[in-house]
């Protein structure tokens, strides 16, 4: 049967990014393989963004996504294991940083905080708790920019591999 009028066909970009989320929620690193790796470094930034929208009120599945991105989860079998970057990204997340704007879990296990100074305001402890684990540097927005970059095209060279 059709769609008809009142029911508009998704776009690829909808099909694959509500994918993606269903598969994030699932904890299905292997699934969301499937997705990113047969796509376009470009097409994968608007999937993830959506992702990252969908699940704003979903911090656990969001961190858990952060830790995937920074290849810390590339199994199934991973999800039973601690994940620094999963819980370092869901502390960010819940003292007011923005995925992809102030900070960035970059394939390799690694973050990057591309907003210094708000990093800067957040509790002392907190600093301590993401410095205990990796070095953080300040960033221009152009350098941030340049590192998503660099990082969107890590991710399709790491999927392709």
């Amino acid at each position: 049967m059709g769609q008809g009028f009142s029911n508009p066909k998704k776009s690829k970009l909808d099909i694959l990014a509500e994918s993606a989320i269903l598969h994030c929620q699932k904890r299905h690193p292997e699934a969301l393989d499937n997705i990113f790796d047969n796509q376009p470094p470009a097409f994968n930034q608007q999937i993830f963004l959506k992702v990252i929208a969908a699940l704003q009120t979903d911090l656990d599945t969001l961190s858990w996504f952060c830790g995937y991105l920074a290849s810390e989860i590339n199994c199934t079998q991973d999800n039973h294991k601690p994940h620094p970057i999963s819980e370092l990204s869901g502390l960010l997340i819940s003292f007011g940083m923005e995925l992809f704007e102030d900070f960035v879990p970059y394939p390799g296990r690694r973050l990057v905080i591309g907003n210094a100074e708000k990093f800067q305001s957040l509790p002392q402890e907190i600093q301590d708790r993401v410095n205990q684990f990796f070095v953080v540097k300040p960033t221009s927005s152009e350098e941030a920019q340049r590192i998503n970059n660099a990082i969107l095209q890590k991710l399709e060279a790491v999927n392709l591999n």
